[in-house]
């Protein structure tokens, strides 16, 4: 158990610094930061997708692996609070409701989307490498 919270304790401090790369080379849209933001989450989505499929049933990343990447880097990277601050600064400016809606609703549906494209794309990987194995045998 020890060695699970420390592979999520160094996840999460490696993913937090690459989330605080993010915010600080991405560029601020007008009116707040949310687009650092929409880009952590994103690639936060994508990379937890591609994690959990890398991790299948005879995968290449084992749970140590998972812990590791999944629930400690994506977890440090992407960031739950920082997106609904993001969102709530924009709803509740009169003038940027309509982009706090589209930041929510694109947050939502990329990110969902992004996870199912990283899911599969873990998964091929796997079967690609499982179809090379038989191959060579």
């Amino acid at each position: 158990m020890l060695k699970n919270m420390l592979l999520v304790m160094l996840g999460g401090g490696m993913g937090a610094v690459g989330r605080e790369a993010l915010m600080l080379v991405v560029p601020d849209l007008p009116g707040g930061s949310e687009a650092a933001i929409f880009v952590a989450n994103l690639t936060a989505a994508l990379l937890i997708g591609m994690t959990v499929g890398l991790a299948s049933k005879g995968g290449i990343i084992g749970p140590g692996g998972k812990l590791l990447i999944a629930t400690g880097m994506m977890g440090g990277l992407s960031t739950f609070s920082s997106f609904v601050w993001g969102a709530d600064n924009m709803l509740a400016d009169p003038g940027s409701r309509v982009r706090g809606l589209l930041f929510i609703g694109t947050s939502m549906v990329l990110g969902f989307l992004l996870v199912q494209l990283g899911l599969w794309s873990g998964q091929r990987l796997i079967a690609r490498r499982r179809l090379a194995e038989n191959r060579i045998q």
